[in-house]
């Protein structure tokens, strides 16, 4: 692998759920590593979307599965590389409660949607899906970020917030899912990517890629994957990556 023998492979996540429920999820992948690579694999979680580009720019990680957005401009702006990529794509969907929930769009004004960070992709999508509806955040609805999207969760469910931003796939409890409606669903949400730190030797970036793959074909992967919402891992490709281009200028405006 890339990383320098006498240390410990830091491994970067997304601050997407809490540190506890990062390492439940990422114990087969980390055992994987751990065992290809025979280093220890230490797992890192940010605070949030801004600390975790800033460790990006300070080359706190030697290996991060990062949101796409995030993962291009690492690419274009600070030479990081892209490995693989989960598939497959998922929608940005906003969530309320089935049984006391806002009806419909035009019931949110005045409301409060819970987001798991402003600069997610997801949330991105979202919320220029609802200003072409007519509903601006800020004049017609209040937005609160929340640490992960379980406590986005927890929000609606106790009023706080009378909405939540989610990805369609992924994360959510099942047993919440049920109680809980999509009031809107917005434009598709390419998956997450695994990047590697710019000094990666060129050989050693191959091998990685090779051993990511080898991992997503293996029985551990599957309850993994699922957990994130995906069914497989592929090859990055500078096709796949530019569609991101577009979010560019709107993810280092928010990340600053």
């Amino acid at each position: 692998m890339a990383f320098a023998a006498d240390q410990a492979i830091r491994f970067g996540t997304l601050p997407v759920v809490s540190t506890r429920t990062a390492y439940e999820i990422y114990q087969p992948l980390l055992s994987h590593l751990e065992k290809v690579s025979g280093r220890s694999v230490h797992l890192e979680t940010p605070p949030n979307f801004k600390g975790m580009y800033q460790r990006i720019q300070e080359n706190g990680f030697d290996l991060l599965v990062s949101p796409p957005h995030i993962a291009r401009l690492a690419q274009k702006k600070l030479g990081w590389h892209p490995l693989v990529m989960c598939l497959p794509e998922h929608h940005s969907i906003l969530l309320a409660m089935e049984d006391n929930g806002p009806a419909n769009l035009e019931a949110l004004r005045g409301s409060t949607i819970a987001v798991l960070d402003n600069s997610a992709l997801v949330v991105m999508i979202m919320m220029e899906a609802l200003k072409k509806k007519g509903l601006v955040m800020d004049r017609d609805f209040k937005v609160i970020e929340t640490r992960s999207y379980e406590s986005s969760q927890i929000a609606v469910k106790q009023g706080v917030a009378q909405a939540m931003v989610a990805r369609s796939q992924g994360f959510i409890d099942p047993n919440s899912r049920d109680r809980m409606k999509v009031m809107f669903e917005a434009g598709a949400l390419p998956g997450y990517v695994f990047i590697a730190a710019p000094s990666t030797p060129k050989d050693q970036l191959q091998q990685l890629r090779t051993q990511l793959l080898a991992f997503g074909g293996t029985p551990e992967a599957k309850p993994f994957l699922e957990k994130l919402g995906y069914d497989a891992v592929v090859a990055a490709t500078e096709v796949a990556m530019q569609r991101l281009d577009p979010y560019l200028d709107m993810t280092e405006a928010k990340l600053k």
